[in-house]
């Protein structure tokens, strides 16, 4: 998925590695939160979120650990979801691109089953346009 953003390369890439600020964005339905995140932004570090429904937000666990840490430029790591009979592996990887005065998001999900593609496309539009609204405030 690509995205451009009217904010910064640094700012978007803050949303991402900021814990504070993945808590506003970071889940796929417009109703639902992020019940906890921590992230350890350095290659072999880790992440940890739960999101879903209020009040709780721990409908699915996203956990990972990082493979690519280039400051404000790339960011990778390999997740695994769990939760509602959920359990998927992939690598995830983002390429921040500066644009004007705004960046281009380039998002690319690895190594997902056929059967989940659709769901995670879902989830990704969802959490990206409220890194969108969040970014344009």
């Amino acid at each position: 998925m690509i995205r451009r953003y009217d904010a910064a390369p640094d700012a978007v890439w803050a949303a991402w590695t900021t814990e504070s600020i993945l808590r506003t964005w970071y889940s796929p339905l417009p109703d639902w939160i992020v019940g906890n995140a921590t992230v350890d932004v350095r290659v072999g570090g880790g992440y940890r979120m739960t999101f879903g429904p209020e009040p709780e937000g721990d409908l699915y666990i996203e956990e990972g650990t990082y493979t690519v840490v280039d400051p404000i430029t790339r960011l990778g790591w390999d997740s695994r979801l769990t939760g509602d009979g959920a359990s998927e592996a992939s690598r995830i990887d983002l390429t921040f691109t500066p644009d004007g005065d705004g960046t281009i998001l380039d998002v690319v999900e690895s190594g997902l089953s056929e059967d989940s593609v659709a769901d995670h496309e879902m989830g990704w539009t969802g959490a990206l346009d409220r890194l969108e609204e969040l970014l344009s405030k």
